[in-house]
């Protein structure tokens, strides 16, 4: 029996906790979305121990995929 077993990688999983990030704390920013791409990049940085140009990159996709799930349900 051949099972595949799919491990994300690592720029995907801290994609994905980007992406969980701005979902959770959106609501805190509703005026200022640069606040919280910047706090949502020092989340990275600090809590994940992502490198800071990784997580500013990972963070614009992660908000990219958002704007695009919002787009199509509009």
């Amino acid at each position: 029996m051949n099972t595949t077993h799919f491990a994300p990688d690592y720029r995907t999983c801290m994609q994905d906790a980007a992406y969980a990030y701005l979902l959770r704390h959106r609501a805190e920013y509703l005026v200022d979305s640069d606040r919280l791409f910047i706090s949502a990049e020092r989340h990275l940085i600090v809590a994940l121990e992502v490198p800071a140009s990784l997580a500013a990159k990972l963070v614009h996709l992660a908000w990219t995929d958002i704007q695009q799930v919002e787009a199509l349900s509009a």
